[in-house]
């Protein structure tokens, strides 16, 4: 018997050793999945000649794993006495400069190390399609921010080119007494009062915080991965779909052209973010919007298209070269550009 399967195994490998290269090739790139792919390489000699020659691929980023519990606690109650003894005793006003600062936050939650210099990405010089999604933490975005759906969408080159931010304070699929129709997709109107305005500013900045750190990200990468000339596109998103980041061909030109002076952070360092440059912005409102082709109803719904202020005034375009065809994102934004009344604000670079 074990004769009998090794026959049909070496049999099996002979037809797999027909298929030409191009077509080894055309099933590798719609394997897409890195670590798949990087898998790939160690099977045989034709495998790892040909896997790195793919021209899209995508890279899961996994999180960063904490140490346990036990060597957690011994850990922090050593650092503990440790700045006890230096704040108490050494440095008293820096230790009341550190109790009035506010804390800060480690935006780096992932391990890179597939993206770092010599890591498994330098052996895909030819890839044109990069797509990396970022673990998701349940606190970028969302939630913690007083929406129930909260999703964007940027493009960059060396700055900011373009945003959109849709936003809701409730969220919900629609229920069939609910469905009906109507020349109008919104209800009458309604003016923002103070509090809303300002959470749909908080909501603004947030989504802009995450885009431009992802786009630090990106700068990172790019400087760490030299050898790979013929990127065209690049997408950053997560696992909770709160956001993509998208770079075409002319702004990854164009961002490796202002990088000359860019200094690749190491490994160990914290991940920061890009700035902001000031800001056009127009916020589109809807107190209720009903997306009968994906089924759901938004409450308190809001638009928010966003343009460099040296790129000129905003128009309601919707972004069409960043939406896609995602639902229900695509749709509210479609919908949510019919509405007339609008609110156009400007923010300071940050």
């Amino acid at each position: 018997m074990c004769h009998e399967n090794e026959e049909e195994d070496d049999e099996d490998s002979a037809y797999f050793d027909c298929l030409p290269d191009a077509l080894l090739l055309l099933i590798f790139n719609k394997l897409h999945d890195l670590k798949s792919l990087t898998k790939c390489l160690q099977v045989s000699k034709r495998f790892n000649s040909l896997v790195p020659l793919i021209d899209a691929a995508f890279i899961s980023i996994p999180p960063l794993k904490h140490p346990t519990s036990s060597t957690t606690a011994t850990s922090y109650v050593n650092t503990a006495f440790r700045l006890l003894f230096l704040n108490l005793f050494l440095k008293p006003l820096g230790c009341f400069h550190r109790i009035m600062a506010p804390p800060k936050s480690n935006t780096r939650s992932f391990d890179l190390s597939c993206c770092r210099r010599n890591g498994v990405l330098k052996f895909f010089k030819e890839l044109k399609s990069l797509h990396l999604e970022l673990p998701g933490d349940g606190g970028e975005l969302g939630s913690s921010t007083g929406a129930s759906f909260l999703q964007w969408k940027a493009g960059f080159g060396t700055n900011l080119k373009t945003c959109v931010i849709v936003g809701a304070t409730s969220f919900r699929k629609c229920l069939e007494k609910e469905e009906r129709s109507r020349e109008g997709p919104m209800e009458e109107e309604t003016v923002l009062n103070d509090e809303e305005l300002k959470l749909r500013v908080i909501w603004t900045i947030s989504c802009l915080i995450a885009a431009s750190t992802r786009h630090c990200l990106l700068k990172q990468i790019l400087a760490d991965n030299p050898s790979i000339p013929s990127l065209e596109r690049v997408a950053i998103s997560d696992a909770n779909k709160h956001g993509v980041l998208s770079v075409g061909k002319e702004e990854l030109v164009e961002m490796r052209n202002s990088m000359n002076t860019f200094e690749s952070s190491s490994s160990s360092s914290p991940i920061e973010r890009s700035p902001v440059p000031e800001l056009n912005m127009k916020l589109l409102h809807s107190p209720v919007l009903e997306l009968p082709k994906s089924g759901y109803v938004m409450e308190g719904a809001t638009l928010v298209l966003i343009r460099p202020v040296a790129d000129g005034m905003i128009e309601n375009d919707g972004g069409d070269s960043l939406v896609g065809d995602e639902k229900p994102f695509s749709e509210s934004v479609r919908e949510m550009i019919k509405v007339k009344k609008s609110y156009l604000l400007t923010m300071s670079s940050f």
